[in-house]
């Protein structure tokens, strides 16, 4: 399939600043050379995240992740390595150049195709919802019974699926949509070999059709609701809603339903709102709560509550029904949300009240009472804990702190720790002392100076980094390229570790620079073969090492991998001397050699590098 032309992509990263493409994630602050902020890759307090621009590189040291800005775009949009340069280009309105004339429909990569036939089916049931005789008595649904005006179904490209069996499967062949990408989609039933677009049963009919988008706007997936419609014969068919299968670019526990439409609404200090579903986010929107979300219809995740962090809200304004179910509800959000220091407030409706019908009646006035009375995590756990919101009783006191208890272990921070403990102590009217004492013994302390951050993850490329001397020997070659051809002029490639990654890459540098294809530093970009040498050439990037004389640094790393070499050959050929099955003959030839690196060792090893 026609690829991106190389000079496209290296065009791409000397024209866009890394900061540019890294600052409407994280806020970055200058630290000399480099920026620095909070990890995007996960929570913490204290800043490991790091952008150095000259290089080109971010590096995170609280997960190890690294690269550069295609990688860095693929992680947080999950993106493959093509879409993240054509996401990058658009965004900077940079065109680029394919090879072979650039791409078609039949030679799309296989995510495109999806994306592709999502997009065809959202517009196909919006015009069958808009326009279709069969969907009249569904758009009667829509304005009379759901009460939204048909302008909303306009804008969010509300659909309908019609009932016939194959209907979207023909429109799919007559626009040329390959049967892998059918198979792939989630909007059909088929077995598993079948290429024949005929025998592809649609999965949704006879329903409402929701589209769900990730971030960038492009439809994914969809939820889809029953009506009157629903073909008998539909696998489903007693089923309300029923939602697109898990796919390739579609991850229920990682996407929140209406994030594109909210997040570009959230204004700096401001709150998402959180409710139920999807028709709730929809019912939010018409009435001008803009920032509204839904669960794709599971319990929250740590992903989806990372994706909220990433737009920085002041809070998370959480309306969920007023029955038992959604209060329950409730309760499940409150330890994820504690533990990524998300501000969670809820707003907390009358029994069997529902956000929909609240808003439907008296719009977004509706919600001024229910926030002057939120309450946060703790505040929701001790009254769900009371019977009828009364004063505890003794024998109540003990059980509800308990509750208290399960959900302040989750909050690394002793800090947040005591302070809602203080806030909890207080509601259930009890000595903040000894509530802090008998949490003490719930949750003995383990660690007694911890830290607001996650330690970093165990990576072979971090073990002893200002010791070993590979990685130092990389970091001199990068760092000071003026010395680098003396470098492979002098070494030995038996001398370097290739197993590990930055022994690979620097024997890879070294070589090209022997063989005279090396023309500047910027050309290592060309030798990263997987995700894993950008983040240790990441690393190499950002860290900081105080070094009086590269050259005699250089000299010092090549007498430590020859002597380690050295020492590494004798300990073998000793452990080929005490093997009994040798013969005389080969076990003294053996000596004379170890009596030889001996000598060699004795004495010492001397490098000068210019």
């Amino acid at each position: 399939m026609p690829r991106v032309a190389q000079r496209s992509i290296d065009a791409l990263k000397h024209q866009v600043n890394l900061v540019d493409v890294v600052s409407p994630y994280v806020q970055l602050k200058r630290a000399g050379r480099s920026w620095k902020g909070l990890s995007p890759f996960t929570q913490e307090k204290t800043p490991s995240f790091y952008v150095h621009p000259d290089r080109g590189f971010f590096k995170c040291f609280s997960t190890d992740e690294g690269g550069d800005l295609f990688s860095f775009i693929m992680k947080m949009e999950n993106l493959e390595f093509i879409e993240s340069v054509e996401f990058i280009a658009r965004k900077f309105n940079i065109n680029l150049e394919y090879e072979a004339g650039g791409p078609s429909k039949s030679d799309l990569s296989l995510r495109k195709q999806i994306f592709a036939v999502n997009e065809l089916a959202a517009n196909w049931f919006h015009h069958q919802f808009m326009k279709s005789e069969e969907a009249k008595p569904v758009r009667q649904y829509w304005t009379e019974q759901r009460g939204f005006e048909t302008a909303i179904a306009e804008e969010r490209k509300i659909g309908y699926a019609p009932a016939a069996l194959n209907a979207l499967a023909l429109l799919c062949q007559k626009r040329e949509i390959t049967t892998e990408a059918m198979h792939q989609s989630g909007l059909f039933y088929a077995y598993d070999n079948e290429s024949d677009h005929q025998r592809f049963k649609s999965r949704f009919r006879g329903r409402l059709m929701i589209p769900i988008r990730d971030v960038q706007g492009r439809v994914v997936a969809f939820t889809a609701r029953q009506l009157p419609q629903t073909p008998d014969d539909d696998p489903a068919r007693e089923a309300k809603y029923v939602n697109s299968p898990e796919t390739p670019i579609f991850n229920k526990g990682r996407i929140l339903f209406g994030m594109d439409h909210a997040r570009t609404h959230l204004k700096e200090g401001g709150s998402f709102l959180l409710v139920e579903g999807q028709l709730d986010a929809i019912r939010c929107w018409s009435v001008g709560l803009n920032t509204a979300i839904a669960p794709q219809g599971t319990a929250l995740t740590e992903d989806q509550l990372h994706l909220l962090r990433r737009y920085d809200p002041k809070s998370v304004e959480c309306l969920l029904d007023g029955d038992r179910a959604g209060r329950k509800a409730a309760l499940r959000y409150v330890p994820l949300a504690l533990k990524a220091d998300l501000d969670f407030r809820f707003l907390l409706l009358p029994e069997k009240a529902d956000p929909d019908d609240l808003l439907r009646e008296h719009g977004a006035e509706a919600l001024i009472p229910l926030r002057e009375q939120s309450l946060n995590g703790i505040e929701l756990c001790v009254r769900e804990s009371l019977p009828d919101n009364r004063s505890p009783n003794p024998h109540e006191k003990p059980a509800a702190l308990r509750q208290v208890f399960e959900l302040l272990q989750h909050i690394p921070s002793l800090v947040a720790r005591e302070d809602y403990l203080t806030q909890a102590a207080r509601l259930l009217q009890v000595d903040p002392a000894t509530a802090l004492r008998d949490f003490q013994q719930f949750v003995p302390r383990q660690d007694p100076n911890p830290s607001n951050t996650p330690n970093p993850a165990p990576s072979k490329s971090t073990e002893g980094l200002l010791t070993q001397a590979t990685w130092e020997l990389l970091w001199l070659v990068y760092h000071h390229p003026e010395h680098a051809r003396a470098v492979a002029e002098a070494i030995d490639y038996e001398w370097l570790e290739t197993t590990s990654t930055a022994g690979r890459i620097l024997a890879r540098i070294l070589a090209e620079i022997n063989e005279g294809l090396l023309e500047n530093d910027a050309s290592i970009d060309s030798l990263l073969e997987t995700n894993e040498d950008q983040q240790i050439l990441a690393e190499i990037s950002l860290r900081e090492l105080e070094v009086e004389s590269p050259a005699n640094q250089i000299s010092d790393c090549l007498k430590t991998l020859c002597r380690n070499h050295l020492q590494k050959l004798k300990q073998d050929l000793e452990q080929k001397v005490a093997n009994s099955d040798l013969s005389e003959k080969n076990r003294l030839e053996l000596m004379r050699e170890v009596r030889t690196l001996r000598d060699t060792l004795s004495k010492p090893i001397n490098f000068k590098i210019q």
